[in-house]
C-alpha cells in the first residue's frame, strides 16, 4: 500500500522542485484560460431604480382600509404577479427585436433567463432588534445593453405600480360592488320576507297574538248573550205551550146572542165534554206515546162518552168542529182570535231566537277557532318575525359597510391611499457590474495554482520512488552509509536526450492544441458562452449580490 511520503515543509518543497514542471505547466494553462474567461465573458449593464412606499393621507380610523392585507404581504404578492410567466412573457415580447441572446431559446428558457436577471428587494432597517416597515422597493435589471437595461428596469417599475394599482382597484372596487350585490339580495330577501308577513297577518287577522285578548272578551260576551237567547227560548216556549194550551180550550166559534139560548138549550152537554177530552187526547198523544198511562186513560173516557152520546150529536158536533165554518147561528170567538194571534207572534219570536241561538253558536266557534289557532299562528308568526329582524340586521350591518366601501372608493379614486412613487427612475449604467476582471484573474491565478499543486501531488503518488538517502532511512529505518552518484554512460545521455526532446515535442504539440482550443474558444465563444449561459447567470448573480 502506498503512503505519502509529506511529513514536513521541506518534503512538500522538494516535492515543488521535482515535479516543477507539473506545477508550472497546469498553472500557466489555467491562468491563460481564466484571461481568455475574462475577454470573452459578456460585460453585464445593472439598472436600478428605487420606488417609495406613501402612507395613507386619511387615517384608519376615518375611512377604513379595504385592502385587508400588510404592506409587505401586498408587495410579496405584487412581486409574484410581476415575475409570473404571462409579465415577464409580455416584457419579452415587447423587446424581443433587442433580446438577441433570446432567439434561439424556447419559452420556459427565455422566462426563466429573464427571471434570473430580475431582482426585487425590499429592504428594511433594524432599529433596538425590530424590524421596521417597508418603506421602499429596489428593482434591478441586468443586461449587456445598458440602454436595454435601462428601459427594462422602468417598465418593471411601472409594471409593478400598474399591478399594484390594478390590485387595489380590484380589492377595493370589488368589495364595493360585492357589499352593494349583497345589499340588494338582502334587501330582496327582506322585501320577501315582509311581504310574507303582510300575508300572513292579512290571512290570520283575526288570529293573531294581539287578538287573543278581544277575541276572549268577545267569546265572554257571546256566552252571555248564548246564555240569556236560552231563557228567552225557554220562556218563549213556556208561552206558547200556555197559550196551546188555553187555544185549545177556547172554542174558535161562539153562539150568537140571538140563538145563543136556543143552542144551549138544544146542545147535549156530554158533547162539550167530549170535545174537550178530544183535545186534551190530541195534545197528549203528540207527546207521549200510546201506552202512557195519561193516553190510555183519555182514550178510555173518549170511548166511553162517546157511547152515551147519541150519535146524531156527535156527527154535529164533529161535522161542525171539522168544517171550520161558522153556522148561522154561530159567530166568532174574540177570546180565541187574541190567543192565536199572540200564538203566532210568539211563534215568530222563537224563529228570531232560534236564528239568533244558532248565529250566536257559529260565533261561539269561529272565535274558539281562532283562540285555538292563536298559538300556532304565533309561532309561525315568531319565526317570520325572527329571520325579518335577522335580515333587517344584515340589511343595516351591509349598508354602513357599503358606506365604508364607497368611501373607500372615493378615497382611492383621490389617490389617498397607500401609493407607490418613483423616487429614483431607473439609471443608465455607465459602468458593468459584472465581470470585475481582477477578481476574475486573481480567482484564476489562485485556483490555477491550486491545480498545479494538486497535479504535482498526485503525480507524486503515483510514482513513488526514494529521491534522496533521508527518504531511504524513513522507509527501510536503517542508516545509509554510502551514496553512490549516477555514473552517466553515452547510451545514457542518448537515451536521456532522445526522451527530453519527445517531451519537448509532445510540450509543442499539447501547446499549440491547447493554444488552438484558446483561439476556438475566443472565436465561437458565442456557442459556448450559449452553453454555459446558466452557470454563467448564477456567477453573475453572486458576484453582484
Amino acid at each position: 500500500m502506498k503512503k505519502s511520503r509529506l511529513k514536513n515543509l521541506n518534503d512538500y518543497l522538494a516535492l515543488l522542485v521535482r515535479r516543477r514542471w507539473w506545477v508550472i505547466i497546469p498553472t500557466v494553462a489555467l491562468c491563460g484560460l481564466a484571461i481568455l474567461m475574462t475577454l470573452i465573458f459578456p460585460k453585464m449593464y445593472a439598472s436600478q431604480t428605487m420606488i417609495l412606499i406613501q402612507q395613507r393621507d386619511v387615517p384608519d380610523d376615518f375611512v377604513k382600509d379595504l385592502i385587508g392585507s400588510d404592506t409587505d404581504e401586498r408587495l410579496s404578492q405584487i412581486e409574484q404577479t410581476i415575475l409570473s410567466r404571462t409579465n415577464l412573457l409580455r416584457i419579452i415580447r415587447e423587446f424581443e427585436s433587442q433580446l438577441s441572446e433570446y432567439r434561439r431559446l424556447n419559452e420556459e428558457r427565455k422566462v426563466a433567463k429573464l427571471n434570473r436577471r430580475i431582482k426585487i428587494e425590499f429592504p428594511s432597517e433594524k432599529i433596538r432588534g425590530r424590524f421596521l416597515p417597508t418603506t421602499s422597493i429596489i428593482i434591478t435589471y441586468r443586461d449587456q445593453n445598458p440602454d436595454l437595461a435601462q428601459r427594462i428596469t422602468a417598465r418593471l417599475a411601472s409594471l409593478f405600480i400598474e399591478q399594484d394599482n390594478k390590485a387595489r382597484e380590484n380589492k377595493v372596487f370589488g368589495t364595493a360592488d360585492f357589499f352593494e350585490a349583497e345589499l340588494k339580495k338582502i334587501a330582496d330577501q327582506l322585501q320577501e320576507s315582509e311581504t310574507k308577513l303582510s300575508a300572513l297577518k292579512q290571512r290570520y287577522r283575526f288570529e293573531l297574538p294581539d287578538q287573543r285578548d278581544t277575541n276572549l272578551r268577545t267569546l265572554d260576551r257571546l256566552q252571555v248573550q248564548k246564555n240569556g237567547n236560552l231563557e228567552a227560548l225557554d220562556r218563549f216556549v213556556t208561552l206558547q205551550m200556555n197559550l196551546e194550551r188555553q187555544i185549545s180550550e177556547t172554542p174558535p166559534m161562539i153562539p150568537s146572542a140571538s140563538s145563543k139560548a136556543a143552542v144551549v138549550a138544544a146542545r147535549n152537554p156530554l158533547v162539550d165534554t167530549y170535545l174537550k177530552k178530544q183535545q186534551e187526547y190530541n195534545e197528549l198523544i203528540v207527546k207521549a206515546k200510546s201506552t202512557h198511562p195519561d193516553v190510555r186513560r183519555l182514550k178510555a173516557e173518549l170511548d166511553h162518552l162517546k157511547k152515551e152520546i147519541p150519535p146524531e150529536d156527535l156527527a154535529a158536533a164533529e161535522g161542525n168542529s171539522a168544517s171550520g165554518e161558522a153556522s148561522p147561528d154561530m159567530a166568532p170567538n174574540s177570546v180565541y182570535q187574541s190567543l192565536t194571534a199572540q200564538l203566532r207572534q210568539l211563534k215568530t219570536d222563537i224563529a228570531i231566537r232560534e236564528k239568533e241561538k244558532k248565529w250566536i253558536e257559529e260565533e261561539i266557534e269561529k272565535y274558539n277557532r281562532r283562540i285555538q289557532n292563536t298559538p300556532g299562528v304565533e309561532q309561525e308568526m315568531l319565526a317570520i318575525t325572527r329571520a325579518n329582524d335577522d335580515l333587517m340586521k344584515q340589511h343595516e350591518n351591509l349598508k354602513k359597510k357599503l358606506a365604508e366601501a364607497t368611501l373607500a372608493s372615493s378615497l382611492e379614486s383621490r389617490q389617498k391611499g397607500a401609493q407607490f412613487e418613483i423616487i429614483d427612475p431607473a439609471n443608465y449604467p455607465l459602468e458593468p457590474s459584472t465581470p470585475k476582471p481582477i477578481v476574475i484573474l486573481l480567482a484564476g491565478f489562485v485556483m490555477s495554482i491550486a491545480a498545479g499543486i494538486a497535479a504535482a501531488i498526485v503525480v507524486d503518488f503515483l510514482n513513488q520512488r526514494p529521491w534522496t538517502y533521508r527518504e531511504l532511512e524513513r522507509a527501510l529505518d536503517v542508516p545509509v552509509l554510502v551514496e553512490i552518484p549516477t555514473i552517466a554512460t553515452l547510451a545514457d545521455e542518448k537515451h536521456t536526450l532522445y526522451r527530453r526532446l519527445a517531451h519537448a515535442a509532445m510540450l509543442i504539440v499539447f501547446t499549440g492544441i491547447y493554444i488552438g482550443g484558446l483561439y476556438y474558444l475566443y472565436s465561437k465563444h458565442s456557442a459556448v458562452l450559449r452553453i454555459l449561459d446558466p452557470v454563467i447567470e448564477k456567477i453573475a448573480e453572486r458576484a453582484s449580490g
